[in-house]
């Protein structure tokens, strides 16, 4: 490349040569050439110098027209993960075509002096030969995402937001583990101490509208790294610390802050100030312009959590602005027409621009340091869906703002839970966690993606329009447990209504996490009135959280009498009695200020399982999973594994009348181990659970299952159990069931210890060898066979 500094009379920009790399690139893939030019520019970052575009020409004549950028190469050691420089740098090129065929490109430099263009070159579209090559990600008419082919994309991963060290060695580490356990999406924040592209001078950034190049290149390898294996990012282009002097600050040091050569006085003007937003705009374009190609993109997240820039609520009509000036800019110059969202944190939103239609998804994030998270993350789900109806997603989710809650569940049990309830509460995908460093990577979590990915692959989410539906279970009552899930200054349903069967209206009611006071707050006062039906006596009771403020009093109220009025502490129950039959029930907070609240309850007006389901459009097809709530990491951690479910049923409303086809999956493995008639009579759906301990997933259709296909339940019998660890295990079988498949023990999350094979369909029993190390306590036992499938508990002693 050659470049011609400023002079008085400058000549126009020439383009010499322009050299293409990728001659032939199958559809959807990358397309790249190199620009070699002569112009007159200082900053070959700043489009407003310099800009190198090019006209796409399609076989069937379609135009389309995209940005060039400038980019220093590296040569990746892919041992150290360090990058050396390779060269002085130049323009580059960058399109995923759409067409097979013959494409034409006429290259075009402008800077100051006027315009220059190349000739016309051509290259080749073939058809598709990557595998995991089925186009860009794209809404539709239904709330679930699919790709350009036609097939469903169901987003199955978790945050992986920066990087701890080196980019390439943590994000190959971390993807490894996702890839092989069937995941396909995570989260990634452009932030200064990750992959961010600007930031103010040091450590390789040179303040605005330039652009660090060794975080770029890094991206480069994992956008496509990415694409080879069908894993799907949501990129964060901006979060909140820049434009936040409270929460996770860095305006001190960002380069739009007037103080560090910026043009912004205070955080508010990075969304007002003209300049401001024409820096933020040069940054798109070179983003789309380098990596806009990349189908590995899922989508762009405008802002991470604005919710906690400064003085949120006050501006917020601004910020809905900003939103609506940046994604209108991002559609007008992405070939691609990524799909662009943004996320707002906690419970405070923007309805205007969630309805928006240049936002194509919804998000929430969701810490909520409860034994039953996915209740609330559901209830999110379905909140958003109602008023929205649009795709959305739980983002991001954790116990709390510490990994150390999280890591108090060391085998993940809350992380599968919530995996399963976001994706059957109506969602895009599953919910993501965020502690992918701290948590799932050192204790090797990524194992429960794996059933997920394998049942999400048998559910026809998109094809069959599936939506959640009303259910209920019989066969196994329990208490009825509403988990609040907003946080400060959330409002909550003031009016709720739950049938004698369990069924809450509104579905996905949003509870607030703090009842407030009669003379502090009240602006934030919402106080629930219950309207139950119980079939018999019981009792309600109200639990507070762990923080309260100045004098609360719990006061509830039953058909209008107050019947218990008292002072609120901490991690306290306040019950009162209920009779069978309709009534009232409200609570109240009478004292001066707020109190927590964990968990509103219902003593036998509920049930030990909770369902979730969703139907199809023709109501002829469903999909679900149950749990047994009592499943959760605090119940397994202080009471061990709860019984097992042994007689349930799923009753669904709104279903087409007639016979139907029940599967049964194994979420921790996938694995299909049954199937069962189904019957749908005056529109309800009773569908039979098989026995099971942790949790079921099933699938309902029209479709007979073929006898080979079914897992019948494989009954044996091991002994010593109790066992010691190190010592031996005999198992054995009925003479009628021969497994020839493998024996597996597993730890109370699932995760596999242990495996041994079974060759012969002669054997009757094989002999588990315990490991020494193990620690004392609950696990599983797993007999697998053709055709067949069985599992035990197991308590191990030392």
């Amino acid at each position: 490349m050659s470049v011609q500094l400023r002079a008085d009379t400058p000549p126009p920009p020439i383009i010499n040569n322009v050299d293409i790399l990728t001659p032939s690139v199958e559809r959807f893939g990358k397309f790249e050439a190199k620009v070699d030019l002569t112009a007159s520019y200082s900053n070959p970052f700043d489009y407003d110098d310099i800009a190198v575009t090019a006209t796409f020409l399609s076989p069937s004549s379609v135009v389309k027209n995209v940005d060039g950028f400038f980019m220093q190469d590296y040569n990746l050691n892919t041992s150290s993960g360090n990058l050396t420089s390779n060269g002085m740098g130049g323009f580059r090129l960058r399109f995923s075509p759409d067409e097979i065929g013959t494409w034409s490109v006429v290259v075009f430099v402008t800077d100051a002096t006027g315009t220059g263009n190349s000739f016309g070159y051509q290259f080749e579209c073939v058809d598709v030969a990557t595998s995991a090559n089925h186009g860009f990600v794209r809404t539709g008419q239904t709330n679930y995402l699919n790709f350009d082919d036609g097939n469903q994309y169901i987003a199955i991963g978790e945050n992986i937001a920066w990087q701890n060290n080196n980019p390439y060695l943590n994000y190959k580490a971390w993807l490894d583990g996702l890839i092989e356990n069937g995941g396909n999406f995570f989260r990634l924040w452009h932030a200064h101490w990750g992959l961010g592209v600007e930031w103010s001078n040091g450590n390789g950034f040179a303040g605005l509208r330039s652009y660090k190049q060794t975080n770029c290149y890094y991206q480069d390898w994992l956008y496509d790294f990415c694409a080879e294996n069908g894993v799907y990012i949501m990129l964060a282009l901006q979060h909140h610390g820049p434009v936040s002097t409270n929460v996770n600050p860095n305006w001190n040091d960002s380069p739009y802050n007037v103080a560090n050569g910026g043009p912004c006085q205070n955080t508010i003007d990075f969304f007002t100030n003209a300049e401001a937003k024409a820096h933020t705009k040069n940054r798109y374009r070179y983003i789309v312009a380098r990596w806009g190609y990349a189908r590995s993109i899922l989508c762009w997240e405008l802002f991470n959590e604005v919710l906690w820039t400064d003085n949120f609520q006050a501006n917020k009509n601004l910020v809905a602005d900003w939103h609506f000036e940046m994604a209108e800019y991002l559609k007008s110059i992405d070939p691609n027409q990524h799909i662009v969202t943004t996320s707002y944190g906690g419970d405070l939103d923007d309805p205007n621009v969630w309805g928006h239609p240049d936002f194509d998804l919804t998000q929430t994030h969701i810490y909520l340091n409860t034994p039953n998270i996915e209740r609330a993350l559901a209830s999110s789900n379905l909140s958003h869906l109602e008023a929205f109806g649009k795709p959305t997603l739980n983002g991001e989710f954790g116990l709390g703002g510490s990994a150390n809650l999280a890591n108090a569940d060391p085998d993940g049990i809350h992380i599968h839970n919530s995996l399963w309830g976001g994706l059957f509460s109506g969602a895009l995908g599953t919910a993501m966690t965020w502690w992918w460093d701290n948590y799932i990577h050192p204790r090797d979590l990524y194992y429960h993606f794996k059933g997920i990915s394998q049942v999400a692959d048998e559910v026809p989410f998109s094809a069959k329009n599936l939506a959640p539906a009303t259910s209920f279970v019989t066969g196994a009552p329990g208490d009825l447990l509403l988990t609040p899930s907003l946080g400060w200054a959330g409002i909550g349903e003031s009016n709720i209504t739950i049938d004698e069967n369990g069924v809450v209206t509104p579905a996905g009611a949003a509870l607030g996490q703090f009842l407030y006071g009669s003379q502090w707050n009240t602006q934030f006062r919402s106080p629930p009135t219950f309207n139950v039906n119980y079939p018999a006596a019981g009792e309600f009771a109200v639990k507070t959280g762990a923080e309260i403020g100045t004098a609360p009093k719990i006061a509830i109220f039953l058909d209008g009498t107050l019947v218990l009025e008292q002072a609120a502490v901490p991690n306290a129950n306040y019950t009162i009695n209920v009779p069978a039959g309709s009534h009232l029930i409200k609570v109240d907070n009478t004292g001066t200020d707020w109190t927590q609240i964990s968990s509103y309850a219902f003593a036998g007006l509920g049930s030990l399982v909770d369902a979730y389901v969703l139907v199809s459009e023709g109501k002829n097809t469903a999909a679900g999973w149950a749990l047994n709530n009592s499943y959760n990491h605090q119940y397994v951690i202080e009471n061990g594994i709860p019984a097992p479910i042994s007689s349930a049923q799923v009753m669904v409303e709104g279903f087409s009348d007639g016979v139907y086809s029940v599967r049964w999956y194994d979420p921790l493995t996938g694995v299909l181990y049954g199937g069962v008639e189904a019957v749908a009579n005056g529109g309800i759906l009773a569908i039979p659970l098989h026995p099971f301990q942790w949790d079921i997933a099933f699938i309902v259709d029209d479709s007979p299952v073929a006898i080979e296909e079914k897992r019948q339940n494989l009954e044996f019998e091991m002994y010593p159990n109790p066992a010691v660890a190190g010592s031996e295990v005999k198992v054995d079988w009925p003479s009628a069931n021969e497994p020839n498949g493998q024996l597996l023990l597993l730890d109370v999350a699932g995760k596999e210890l242990s495996r041994t094979d079974i060759f012969s369909k002669n054997t009757k029993s094989v002999t588990l060898q315990l490991p020494a190390e193990l620690p004392a306590g609950l696990y599983w036992v797993r007999l697998e066979g053709e055709g067949e499938i069985g599992a035990k508990a197991m308590m191990i002693t030392r």
